[in-house]
């Protein structure tokens, strides 16, 4: 990584204090950590590779001999690029008013999708803020603003300009791909992950369903995917992923009882009554009361998997799927 890109991958100023710089280190790397478990290889290699950058600038920044150190190389570096950008704009001279408008704008551009590549939020926003202040009409630049506030968990908003440019230019393939990937990445930031028990915490973290509300999100945000229409493989690939999110949460499982005893006595009991040849009200009453047994035994332990895999549901506590009418 470049000597003078730590304080800008945490999004931190230059006179930091530690507390304000360990602060954004726990907040970046809370967001990567979670983008290592995407299904896109090419988004999983960047996450691991921001990881590895943020752990590199928590050893430089949380060390005060280093960071005194890494601050002087920081400004002898900036010194050095200054001298020779000085020389080629005397040597060149300036260019035309609207030509060298247009290449700063398409240099805030760049700057603005490099940053939001790498996760930089408020940089990204102010590149793109910058290009929509002189050219309200940059369909590139409402995309990415839309991104970015996708991306920096302003869902609504960002989603909000998206529609907007997707409903202005229905044909832009690119537009329509922004907002899918958003509409991806606004599904996966909106649900838990799984990680409860001993083992759980020895595989990486996937992204997993824990209610309701998070199970009409994902289904909307697959639904609207679908409705863009997109033959790309990363588009058809969203829709997978959130496909099988939505099964792994429907999928019903069995837990064990913590007091089993209680419907095992009780259904033995009810299994001899059902037997009794001479009695008939004896083995219509036993046949209820096993039919009864059953049903309450199914109310309580089959579940569908969002529930049970939740944090402070039954498997966190400790139940195991399975039990006496288990898989």
């Amino acid at each position: 990584m470049p000597v003078d890109d730590y304080y800008a991958l945490l999004e931190v100023d230059t006179a930091a204090t530690p507390e304000e710089i360990r602060a954004a280190i726990t907040a970046q790397r809370r967001i990567w950590v979670r983008r290592q478990s995407s299904p896109d290889p090419e988004r999983r290699a960047h996450a691991e590779q921001r990881v590895r950058d943020i752990d590199s600038a928590e050893k430089i920044l949380l060390d005060p001999l280093t960071r005194q150190a890494y601050d002087t190389a920081r400004v002898d570096e900036r010194r050095a690029a200054r001298r020779p950008q000085a020389r080629t704009r005397d040597a060149s001279g300036s260019r035309g008013g609207d030509t060298e408008a247009d290449l700063d704008l398409a240099a805030h551009l760049r700057r603005g999708e490099d940053y939001a590549d790498q996760g930089r939020w408020r940089l990204a926003q102010a590149e793109f803020e910058y290009v929509r202040e002189r050219a309200p009409d940059d369909l590139r630049a409402l995309a990415g603003l839309g991104a970015v506030y996708v991306g920096a968990g302003r869902v609504k908003e960002g989603l909000t300009l998206l529609e907007k440019a997707v409903a202005e230019h229905p044909d832009d393939e690119d537009v329509r791909m922004t907002l899918a990937t958003a509409l991806y990445d606004a599904a996966l930031a909106g649900i838990g992950e799984a990680g409860q028990g001993y083992r759980q915490r020895l595989r990486p973290a996937r992204p997993m369903i824990h209610s309701r509300r998070q199970f009409r999100l994902v289904r909307a945000h697959r639904r609207r995917i679908r409705k863009l229409e997109l033959a790309e493989w990363q588009a058809k690939m969203y829709v997978e992923d959130l496909t099988d999110l939505l099964a792994q949460a429907r999928k019903p499982v069995w837990t064990r009882s913590d007091h089993l005893r209680f419907y095992v006595v009780p259904f033995a009991g009810a299994t001899l009554l059902a037997f009794v040849p001479s009695m008939e009200q004896l083995r219509l009453m036993g046949v209820f009361w096993m039919v009864v047994i059953l049903g309450v035994y199914v109310l309580r332990h089959r579940q569908p998997g969002w529930r049970y895999h939740r944090p402070g549901g039954r498997r966190g506590r400790g139940g195991s799927s399975g039990g006496l009418f288990g898989r």
